[in-house]
């Protein structure tokens, strides 16, 4: 990305610039990604991503095995200490 195209989004003349645009100004700044989709006005989701697409994105790297057990130990450790492991429902989670 050019130094044009960062001075168009500052001054608000690139209207809507792509997530990838977007993802390489947080990465470069050393900003939140939802921080500066926020920022952009993107819709911003309100949860977590689950646990398996979590460990694949943020151990891109990581075989396919080793995902595996650490799927089948986060499922076992969730079920002993009797949670869900897909997670609490909309609201569950929430302060009273």
């Amino acid at each position: 990305m050019n130094f044009a195209t960062v001075a168009r989004i500052e001054q608000g003349r690139f209207a809507a610039p792509g997530p990838d645009k977007l993802a390489r100004i947080a990465e470069v700044l050393g900003i939140e990604l939802a921080d500066i989709y926020a920022m952009a006005d993107y819709a911003v989701p309100d949860d977590l991503p689950s646990f398996q697409p979590y460990l694949r994105h943020k151990y891109r790297d990581m075989p396919d095995e080793a995902v595996d057990d650490l799927n089948k130990a986060f499922d076992r450790i969730v079920r002993k200490h009797g949670y869900d492991p897909a997670g609490p429902r909309a609201g569950e989670d929430e302060a009273p």
